[in-house]
């Protein structure tokens, strides 16, 4: 859960078991009789990163400190810092801790150094990102999944027994894996009453991104669906991100460079539908361009497959990144134009190796097409 005020204890804390299973990191810093280190929690909203926090603090007798990163000065984030000891180091959240600049990360360092602060930053961006190696290299790194409708269920028959289960039910959907979310909604179906039909009326599912790696795994799996020929996965994945607000053309341009990389020469037509829907997309816009990139990514999904052309071009830079330069044939070098003989003219045939050392960098696919 996310509202710490509302949890007793660490036992009440749901999910997470990666982290907060019995021997796993969070459970052990949480149990151990020195002082936690400093840590980065990062992850979906409502997972339970400020309610751990809280424990924490609890747990160690530390005096516990919050502040926010989106508001808070340089100045107030120093007088803080300057609250703890040593001996006595303090207990400080650090919410959204991703939007302190640089020069705001810098000042943590002495601090954190002489262990006079136990820094706890929440995030819902991951900190290989947004925060600095220094910071980082100062903290413990963990993430937080978002919370399963067996977690949600387990906190909403905790603090709202009287409520049906078909009604928790249909609140866990509408939570979107957000325990703060579900605290809200339960609030307002309670003191509303309300019926498991009456709750969409209430409240939507929230489709937004919870994280900037949410936007990255959705984008992923639609591309690997639709290489793998799995049709109805993409296009679920293909609603979620249209759902989510994502910029169509973003999603065209993925769909034009999977043409070339994963279905390639197994389908020339591929990259013209593609390079249609981008303009398509361009020119129309959305809602109605939702239509052409199903379209697009239909076709994608089933047409024949073959990544000849990716392999082909990325062992070739390999070759030249290896240090392979080769020497050009004198003929094929604009001094040699007189000892060129143009093939068109001269019976189709080579006149000679065209690469002073032979190498072979396109190896066909059986789906090839030429």
């Amino acid at each position: 859960m996310s509202d710490g005020d509302s949890i007793g204890s660490f036992n009440e804390l749901v999910g997470q078991l990666h982290l907060f299973g019995k021997g796993k990191p969070l459970y052990s810093f949480y149990h151990s009789s020195n002082f936690p280190p400093s840590m980065i929690l990062f992850g979906p909203p409502g997972t339970g990163k400020s309610s751990y926090a809280k424990l924490l603090a609890k747990r160690h007798r530390l005096d516990f400190y919050y502040l926010n990163a989106t508001y808070c000065s340089s100045d107030t984030l120093k007088k803080t810092l300057k609250k703890g000891s040593r001996g006595k180091p303090i207990l400080l959240v650090i919410d959204e801790i991703h939007r302190f600049d640089k020069r705001q990360q810098d000042i943590l360092l002495p601090y954190l150094e002489e262990k006079s602060v136990v820094l706890i930053g929440t995030s819902t961006y991951n900190p290989y990102f947004k925060l600095t190696k220094a910071l980082r290299s100062r903290c413990l790194v963990y993430e937080f999944k978002r919370l399963s409708e067996s977690d949600l269920k387990a906190i909403a028959k905790r603090i709202a027994p009287e409520l049906d289960s078909d009604v928790i039910d249909r609140l866990v959907l509408f939570a979107s894996g957000d325990a703060r979310r579900l605290l809200n909604i339960i609030k307002i179906a309670s003191e509303n009453r309300l019926k498991a039909d009456e709750v969409g009326e209430f409240f939507g599912v929230d489709l937004g991104y919870r994280n900037e790696s949410e936007r990255y795994d959705l984008i992923s799996a639609f591309i690997k669906s639709i290489r793998a020929s799995q049709t109805d996965a993409a296009l679920y994945y293909l609603a979620r991100l249209l759902e989510a607000g994502e910029d169509a053309e973003f999603i065209a341009r993925r769909l034009c460079i999977l043409a070339s990389e994963d279905v390639g020469l197994a389908d020339n037509s591929a990259i013209l539908v593609a390079s249609a829907c981008l303009n398509i997309v361009k020119e129309i816009g959305m809602p109605e361009a939702k239509i052409t990139l199903s379209h697009c990514t239909i076709y994608l999904a089933k047409t024949k497959k073959s990544n000849s052309s990716y392999a082909a071009i990325k062992k070739a830079i390999d070759f030249v990144k290896s240090g392979n330069l080769l020497e050009i044939p004198a003929y094929l070098t604009v001094k040699g134009r007189s000892l060129y003989k143009n093939p068109h003219y001269s019976g189709d045939k080579p006149q000679g190796a065209y690469l002073s050392k032979p190498h072979r960098f396109y190896v066909p696919k059986e789906n090839d097409t030429v």
